[in-house]
């Protein structure tokens, strides 16, 4: 067991600074869009590779945050009847559908690696006149599905010891100091 809990805290502890680093990072991306506006609008001199930039950047921070959404459980979701049940079934249910995400982020961190990969291998280049290398901006993606994989298996082994024993196997990373969920 101290090997199983000793793996979920590593991947939460993971997770929650690359969550961190994305959360910051966006300060950068913040900057960039105010700059580009400014350009635009006040000197009218946009730039040509200003809006690409920042879609990639804005791209890349939502797939590096997803292992990060999902440790802190702030996907959208529709609980009606999920949010009635008790800590244990909850934690059933989620077991019974976990086989659903990790088909998913297994299937999707196959693809983008290809995806990547060839990019890698091509030398492919975006379509504009900045032509930026994609393999860069492509990478965020196997990165960003094999987060959310390593969180959605750190969930099911909480699920499982939860669902099993009826007590949570660490603390809930959702709860602050004072034993509240964080909204």
């Amino acid at each position: 067991m101290f090997l199983i809990r000793s793996a979920v805290r590593a991947i939460e502890a993971l997770n929650n600074t690359i969550g961190n680093l994305v959360g910051i990072g966006l300060l950068v991306l913040i900057a960039l869009v105010v700059w580009e506006v400014f350009l635009r609008y006040a000197l009218n001199a946009p730039t040509t590779w200003g809006n690409e930039l920042i879609t990639y950047l804005f791209a890349g921070y939502i797939l590096l945050g997803g292992g990060y959404t999902l440790l802190h459980r702030d996907h959208v979701a529709m609980d009606v009847v999920y949010s009635q049940l008790s800590p244990r079934k909850k934690a059933i249910l989620d077991v019974l559908t976990a086989g659903f995400v990790l088909i998913y982020c297994i299937v999707l961190l196959q693809q983008t690696w290809i995806m990547t990969s060839d990019a890698w291998e091509t030398g492919q280049r975006a379509g504009t006149d900045w032509g930026p290398l994609l393999y860069p901006v492509y990478a965020a993606m196997p990165i960003g599905a094999m987060l959310v994989l390593l969180q959605a298996i750190a969930k099911l082994f909480r699920d499982l010891y939860l669902a099993f024993t009826g007590d949570p196997l660490l603390p809930d990373p959702t709860a602050d100091e004072q034993g509240g969920a964080v909204f």
